[in-house]
């Protein structure tokens, strides 16, 4: 267990499950495209403590439907795998962000996701290797001794790639482009969301 800096709790009022679109499939799985939503791009920028849409990013492509955590209800998002790394200490802020500004993501290992609302397990690795705890109190650090280089080696998966949207799935700047139902606030790719 670790207690080096307090676990700190991204609470939201969005029980819904947040706007996807299936967009292939890849080794039998279907892949959706989870959309980031007007409340997770605030809860994003106040995790990374900067302005969300600096990165360009309007949504992620995941093996899989959203599913609600069985503790509060809030669905799974993209903010899950971000708070999680952060709150374990796999990643600092500044490397993640750069990572998605850049698109730069180097292929990810399978691994447990917590729920960035109330810390329970939300998407376990499904192995042994991090024991698949119920909460992040009891997952405690990431130990990367077990992990091989996130550079492609042999074995490693895919979970969630970040996707940077086409002309079609604009991000704009000034609000959010997309509201909490997944309804497009802009008409074509570069207008801005109107005040």
């Amino acid at each position: 267990m670790f207690a080096s800096k307090p676990i700190e709790f991204l609470p939201t009022p969005f029980r819904q499950r947040p706007p996807t679109k299936l967009v292939g499939q890849e080794e039998g799985r279907d892949i959706h495209l989870w959309y980031i939503t007007e409340d997770e791009y605030l809860r994003l920028t106040k995790l990374f403590r900067r302005d969300f849409q600096e990165t360009g990013l309007g949504g992620t492509k995941v093996g899989g439907q959203p599913s609600p955590c069985r503790g509060c209800g809030k669905y799974a998002e993209f903010i899950d795998w971000v708070w999680t790394a952060l709150s374990r200490e796999v990643h600092s802020r500044e490397f993640m962000f750069k990572a998605l500004v850049e698109h730069r993501q180097g292929v990810e290992v399978r691994h447990d996701v917590y729920c960035s609302e109330c810390g329970l397990l939300a998407l376990s690795a499904g192995d042994d290797r991090e024991g698949g705890q119920p909460d992040i109190y009891k997952a405690g650090r990431l130990d990367r001794s077990t992990y091989t280089s996130s550079h492609g080696a042999e074995g490693e998966q895919r979970v969630v790639r970040p996707h940077k949207l086409v002309e079609s799935e604009p991000v704009t700047w000034g609000k959010w482009w997309l509201d909490n139902t997944g309804k497009c606030l802009v008409s074509k790719y570069g207008d801005k969301v109107p005040e």
